[in-house]
């Protein structure tokens, strides 16, 4: 158990107050290749800061459904297993008071996902992907550029309804969806089976 004397939005929105403690597994986790936002508040500091290690921290703003938010976006270095943030409040006359250091897990950031189950031998099918209605992810532009279906290869979302018009129908097709996102800039391979239908 952590005790603090100051609050702070830390990652997924963990509020913790000058009773509160840091203790839950699942909010204690930063993802590589991702914006992991911050925001950090002192009581009875003029301002404060953090310092991280093994990441890098860069100031930001961004509004979601429950407001406008300015803090930091924190990058985790590639490699790295633990992030540690050090809050650190600076009073009126500029002195400066630590008030602890939080450890966070590095997971990768989680695939997107095949969107849709079956192509059409007479529509086709758009490449669509998602990290599926569950993510707690918000914000996230894809890019699909392009991929293979059953080894035949097609450029952006659209695959036209030649490309499986001799398969037979109800037959099983593999799917690769390359795709960027915010924060990476490589493609990156989304995998499914899709199901001919007429």
């Amino acid at each position: 158990m952590k005790k603090i004397i100051c609050f702070a939005f830390l990652s997924m929105n963990l509020l913790v107050s000058a009773q509160g403690t840091i203790s839950t597994p699942e909010l204690s986790i930063m993802y590589t290749g991702w914006n992991n936002k911050i925001v950090a508040a002192a009581t009875g500091m003029e301002r404060c800061e953090i310092s991280v290690e093994g990441g890098t921290a860069d100031t930001a703003s961004w509004s979601d459904a429950n407001g406008d938010y300015k803090g930091y976006y924190v990058h985790v270095s590639a490699g790295t297993k633990q992030v540690a943030i050090t809050l650190t409040g600076i009073d009126k006359d500029s002195l400066r008071h630590a008030f602890g250091t939080y450890r966070y897990k590095v997971k990768p950031f989680p695939n997107a996902q095949v969107t849709g189950s079956t192509i059409s031998k007479s529509t086709g099918f758009i490449a669509n992907i998602s990290l599926g209605a569950d993510s707690p992810f918000t914000g996230i532009a894809f890019n699909v550029i392009g991929g293979t279906i059953d080894d035949v290869p097609f450029s952006g979302k659209v695959i036209p309804a030649s490309y499986v018009d001799k398969i037979t129908t109800g037959k099983r097709v593999a799917i690769e969806i390359f795709y960027t996102r915010n924060g990476v800039r490589s493609a990156v391979p989304a995998a499914g089976i899709l199901r001919v239908v007429d």
